[in-house]
């Protein structure tokens, strides 16, 4: 008990824990270390939002010009089929 106390007390084994004979623990293979290859090019957060904002006005703006187009059309269109005035 005294030797459990110590360890979550102190971190380290208490004196009664080194007189008690030591017991061998598997010891884990180490998984090899990674090798890291050539890290592609960082863009940076504020780059990739810029980029996003400016595709988002683009389809906004190209929208709005097809919408204009179809109302001047629409229009045109309209004043062709009105009767004339005498």
């Amino acid at each position: 008990m005294t030797v459990l106390a110590g360890v979550l007390i102190l971190g380290v084994p208490s004196a009664t824990a080194s007189a008690a004979p030591a017991t061998a623990q598997p010891v884990v293979a180490a998984a090899p270390a990674l090798t890291q290859t050539e890290p592609g090019p960082v863009l940076d957060p504020q780059n990739e939002a810029d980029a996003r904002n400016s595709r988002n006005k683009l389809v906004v703006g190209v929208a709005a010009a097809v919408l204009l187009g179809i109302v001047i059309w629409g229009r045109h269109i309209r004043s062709k089929k009105k009767p004339k005035k005498k």
